[in-house]
């Protein structure tokens, strides 16, 4: 650092002039070589002070960022999300991405497919998500908008009377092997029948089946959107404690994501895919965040149709999504939620149609399992199991096999099943 100081003789006496004194400038604040010079001590004091002025600026610019660099990081930043988003700069650059986003929607076939987002939306997201600082924000958010800009905003619509032949062949397969659901399946093939008639787009009222448990009704789901020839999503409500799970969670937490039905619908291939919400009657009654909550919106057309994800805190078209909904009690399920349903009572399978469901439920097991040379089971097996529900069937089943293996066969015997199955005098579910 700078210092003044006064040299003197011998004597004590100071040999400077009067006003002046030595200052010595050293090169390096550790260093002992400096320069010397003798200047007015007026001046040498404004120099120190000035010294220290620019001491204390350097030493708050290391440790505060000024407000004008904290702003030019921050434009910086916005402008380098905005070209990693390909935000549209100007009105024609935005006009022409909602042409292109937007693209075949006035030609379209209304009952083939349907627009599940507006450009606008999407631009509004993108506009928002330019200001997200977090960079795991900016990374997750970009991503999954990258995903919506590339599908565009329209998506097909599945609608299996397109097909009379592969229809008719679908439906009878639902009646062999779903016997006990004969009215459900009337039910939807009378709507599927009403889309083509009406000339609109395929929607399935929700439907509630209730009964007893391992009937097949998740089963059933499953089997009916194969038929329909659109996805599947399954979401259990046994274990669900928020209502992230459908719409998705704030996207002011770390872990947001977005919901199932942003996921099927929005990222997905159809605009009414199929939601099998399993177990609604085991969903936490006292949960802070009620999870069945966001399915009062999302079972009227008129409020999913402007639905809602938290995560990107976007507006999307949900109103051809088809709800199948499964429990065991409905009396456990609030009421506001069950009068947006029609219910059907699943009954467990008697007589003729639980050797029926046996027989399907057996030989389908047998092919899942995939094992090579083995033997479809014969017909007779069917008799010994139809008791069961189709659940304890599989069981059973899946246990026979092992058992034909150990010893050496590709085909099933009586001798296969369970002890439990074969005895005569156990429980019975169902007498025929």
């Amino acid at each position: 650092m700078n210092t003044i100081r006064r040299r003197t003789s011998g004597g004590g006496d100071s040999d400077n002039p009067e006003g002046f004194a030595l200052y010595r400038t050293e090169a390096f604040e550790d260093s002992y070589q400096g320069v010397e010079l003798l200047l007015p001590i007026a001046l040498q004091w404004r120099l120190l002070e000035e010294r220290r002025r620019l001491a204390r600026a350097r030493e708050e610019d290391r440790r505060v960022p000024t407000l004008e660099r904290l702003r030019a990081d921050r434009d910086a930043t916005r402008a380098a999300v905005a070209r990693t988003a390909q935000l549209p700069a100007g009105p024609g650059d935005q006009l022409s991405f909602i042409k292109q986003f937007e693209r075949g929607m006035a030609r379209r076939d209304r009952t083939r497919r349907h627009p599940v987002l507006k450009a606008e939306e999407v631009l509004r997201v993108l506009a928002k998500t330019a200001t997200v600082r977090n960079r795991d924000e900016h990374k997750r958010e970009l991503e999954l908008m990258e995903r919506v800009k590339s599908l565009g905003a329209l998506r097909e619509v599945a609608n299996p009377a397109r097909n009379p032949d592969r229809w008719a062949r679908a439906v009878a397969n639902l009646r062999a092997c779903h016997p006990h659901f004969l009215v459900v399946t009337d039910f939807v093939v009378e709507h599927v029948a009403l889309s083509m008639s009406s000339k609109g787009p395929l929607w399935i009222p929700p439907l509630h089946l209730w009964g007893p448990p391992g009937i097949g009704k998740s089963h059933y789901a499953n089997d009916l959107a194969l038929a329909l020839g659109t996805s599947l999503r399954r979401q259990t409500m046994e274990n669900a404690q928020t209502t992230s799970l459908l719409l998705g969670t704030e996207r002011h937490w770390s872990t947001a994501c977005p919901g199932a039905v942003f996921e099927e619908i929005v990222l997905g291939r159809y605009a009414n895919p199929v939601f099998l919400i399993d177990e609604l009657d085991k969903a936490p009654a006292n949960s802070a965040y009620d999870p069945l909550k966001p399915l009062h919106s999302l079972l009227e057309p008129f409020t999913a149709a402007t639905a809602r994800d938290a995560a990107l805190d976007i507006t999307f078209d949900a109103s051809l999504a088809i709800y199948i909904a499964a429990s065991n009690d409905p009396n456990r399920i609030p009421e506001s939620l069950r009068s947006r349903f029609t219910e059907f009572e699943i009954p467990l399978p008697r007589g003729a149609h639980a050797i029926q469901i046996a027989q399907v439920v057996a030989a389908r097991t047998v092919e899942k399992l995939s094992v090579p040379g083995f033997l479809p089971p014969e017909p007779r097996l069917a008799y010994r199991l139809a008791h069961l529900t189709p659940r304890a069937i599989r069981k059973a089943v899946q246990g026979a096999v092992a058992r034909a293996i150990v010893n050496d066969r590709r085909y099933l015997k009586t001798s296969d099943l369970p002890a439990d199955v074969l005895d005569e005098d156990g429980p019975k579910v169902v007498l025929h």
